[in-house]
């Protein structure tokens, strides 16, 4: 007996680029913004990527001289950040990103 079946990229489409990745900072001159995406929607009763930010927000204040700070979940984990999404980080200085599990 012979299977069939298709093979599904849980990424969705995936769009090639050859647009270069922004340049590094150098120096981190304030005001800034920094941005949190966190992969996971809701946090289980494990690990805690949101709380983790939380602690990295209060260790980045105390370090460089922010003024907001963006913090988005992506809905689901396996996909892309919506275009929606990433244009919320456009105005911030660096984003961290991440999961805890």
């Amino acid at each position: 007996m012979k299977l069939v079946g298709e093979l599904v990229d849980p990424r969705g489409e995936v769009v090639v680029s050859d647009e270069a990745l922004a340049p590094r900072r150098g120096h981190t001159q304030g005001p800034l913004t920094i941005g949190f995406l966190v992969n996971e929607y809701n946090p289980s009763s494990g690990p805690d990527f949101t709380r983790y930010t939380e602690v990295l927000e209060q260790e980045f204040n105390h370090r460089l001289d922010v003024s907001a700070v963006v913090r988005q979940h992506k809905p689901v984990l396996s996909r892309p950040a919506g275009d929606e999404m990433l244009a919320s980080f456009r105005a911030c200085a660096g984003v961290v990103n991440g999961l805890a599990k």
